[in-house]
């Protein structure tokens, strides 16, 4: 479904990513995890378009997306849950929800989210910079499903978070991933990383250095010593 082939991306003159590759399958749900600073979010921002590559190409079911713009990328069927999350504060909670599907206006689509998140049917009325931190995300990763996306980006699910609130969010994630909607989860924390996906890739200072299933991952020694602290 998405494949990246030999993508370069940064910010004016500095380069951060250099000859990127990465597929997702339909349905399927893949980590992309690494340290701080090795180019994670600005991967998703380049394959989203609100960054400019350098070189190689990003498509999408067969087509082009090299070049579009964010709201030509999202039309594809592409959403993309940032880093801190961005919701429009002032809005109430349905109003995010129905900010993210302004392109599906169906009822269906804001009970799915609240089934998936039930704190947040409860909250519907409330300011979106009036919740917990564990609420604004699950308000942001609902406001992605509202468009009812091929392919769900997260950067940085853990942030900020709990680890219990964490575990939860993945659970939920896992029953919104599936036929409908592939996951490409960006996340410093590679264990709850690995648990959700069946695959991974992972980024290091701008290149991928290693690629396997989530249980190839996990026992690669290199990966065991950085990422999940066993000698």
């Amino acid at each position: 479904m998405l494949e990246v082939d030999g993508l370069s991306a940064g910010y004016g003159t500095v380069e951060v990513l250099w000859d990127v590759d990465l597929e997702v399958g339909a349905g399927e749900a893949v980590a992309l995890v690494g340290s701080n600073g090795a180019g994670k979010t600005t991967l998703l921002r380049a394959i989203s378009g609100l960054i400019p590559t350098t070189a190689g190409e990003v498509r999408f079911e067969g087509e082009r997306l090299t070049g579009l713009r964010p709201e030509q990328v999202a039309a594809h069927g592409i959403a993309h849950v940032p880093e801190g999350r961005h919701l429009f504060q002032g809005l109430t909670v349905r109003e995010n929800l129905m900010a993210g599907g302004y392109a599906r206006r169906e009822g269906a689509e804001l009970e799915r989210a609240v089934e998936l998140f039930p704190a947040l049917g409860e909250r519907m009325s409330s300011l979106a910079g009036d919740l917990s931190g564990g609420q604004q995300q699950m308000c942001a990763i609902a406001r992605g499903l509202m468009s009812r996306p091929k392919l769900l980006m997260i950067d940085e699910l853990s942030l900020g978070l709990a680890p219990k609130l964490v575990d939860e969010i993945v659970e939920r994630l896992a029953d919104a991933a599936g036929e409908e909607t592939a996951l490409l989860l960006v996340e410093q924390d590679v264990d709850a990383a690995l648990r959700l996906a069946t695959r991974g890739y992972v980024l290091e200072t701008g290149r991928i250095a290693a690629r396997g299933t989530s249980e190839e991952l996990a026992e690669d020694p290199r990966v065991r010593e950085a990422y999940l602290g066993v000698a």
